[in-house]
């Protein structure tokens, strides 16, 4: 019996917790440079999201789905949150909160073409690369959908492809 529990702790310290159903566990990578990973500075509730390089460790991770979704961090009941709508607009700072079903600033569309975008806002916000700086704790915020030039999906700032927690980037 002992056994049994040593092994359920150490294969949900490894990262290999199951993700809600219907969602599926990733780490979001930067298109500026797909080494560098969306992550909070600190698995808190207010802390702010930035990238770091990949490591491959289970703070990490994100559980979500394609389509409507939250976006969770792996084994927490933190979510992304794009705070009050008056922070919906470009630069606008996202945080991590208590993962709520009804709180608007939690609902993201992930679309197939990279970008992540904020379900409420008008004009339409994405989640963004400040400054497209693929550098250790350099912010991720929100930023225009249309993208720098009206270029959408191809400004790589506001384009974040999802790797599989299975596998490495």
């Amino acid at each position: 019996m002992l056994l049994v529990t040593f092994l359920i702790s150490a294969f949900a310290a490894t990262g290999l917790a199951q993700a809600p159903t219907g969602y599926r566990t990733v780490y979001i990578t930067s298109m500026v440079d797909t080494k560098f990973v969306v992550v909070p500075k600190s698995a808190t509730s207010g802390s702010a999201i930035v990238v770091q390089t990949l490591t491959s460790k289970p703070e990490q991770q994100w559980y979500l789905k394609e389509g409507n979704t939250t976006i969770q961090l792996a084994d927490s009941k933190l979510c992304l949150d794009a705070g009050a709508k008056s922070n919906w607009k470009d630069m606008g700072a996202i945080t991590l909160k208590d993962c709520s079903d009804t709180e608007t600033a939690q609902k993201w569309n992930v679309m197939a073409d990279g970008r992540i975008a904020l379900i409420a806002s008008s004009p339409q916000e994405c989640i963004d690369l400040q400054y497209m700086r693929a550098t250790a704790n350099n912010p991720v915020g929100l930023y225009s959908c249309a993208g720098l030039g009206n270029t959408g999906a191809k400004d790589k700032g506001i384009n974040w492809p999802l790797a599989n927690a299975t596998t490495t980037p």
